[in-house]
């Protein structure tokens, strides 16, 4: 997948990306991705690891410095759902510029939408996830903060993943269902 957006970029006269974001849960989309950068060179592109607050095993792996198994999954974003991560995305943890963010239930279904009213194709809470950096300003206030460097020359690039399972009924019952949540944004 790295190679042929690699290729995309060159073919309209682009560079590397000014960043990837991705949504993580157990750090195996995430690994690939990672070592795909690194085949093309992108050692120095920053990812944006997002996941909801209800399934947060990346970020108790970042913070502890290794993989660490959480309590519960709380979060409808049930594709995310790995209690624990693997070894080897908290080994990329000290060889590649990630930042690690969170969402709550209700932003990620909340992007689900967003996207489904921009490009007509439903996703899954995972990938709202990750589209929520964009459709939020998570990814402007990156900007902003100078945690990622923007250029006219350098794309975000954004996975877009995990549809198989939705259907309009379960966004439906995933919006209420994180509508009744009490969780920061």
């Amino acid at each position: 997948m790295v190679e042929e957006v690699a290729e995309d970029l060159r073919e309209e006269g682009l560079g590397a990306p000014s960043a990837v974001v991705t949504c993580v849960g157990g750090g195996g989309l995430l690994c690939g991705i990672l070592e795909g950068m690194h085949r093309v060179g992108w050692r120095h592109v920053p990812v944006v690891a997002m996941e909801t607050r209800g399934a947060a095993s990346f970020r108790a792996a970042w913070h502890s410095g290794q993989p660490v198994t959480i309590a519960d999954i709380t979060s409808v974003a049930i594709t995310l759902g790995a209690k624990k991560v693997c070894q080897r995305v908290v080994d990329y943890i000290r060889e590649h510029p990630l930042i690690s963010e969170l969402v709550s239930d209700r932003v990620a279904v909340q992007a689900c939408f967003q996207f489904a009213d921009d490009h007509r194709m439903l996703v899954e809470p995972s990938c709202g996830a990750a589209l929520s950096a964009i459709y939020s300003g998570l990814a402007s206030r990156l900007y902003h903060e100078g945690r990622l460097e923007a250029s006219p020359r350098r794309p975000l690039v954004a996975v877009v993943c995990g549809g198989s399972a939705a259907t309009l009924p379960q966004l439906e019952d995933w919006k209420r269902v994180a509508d009744g949540k009490d969780e920061p944004e």
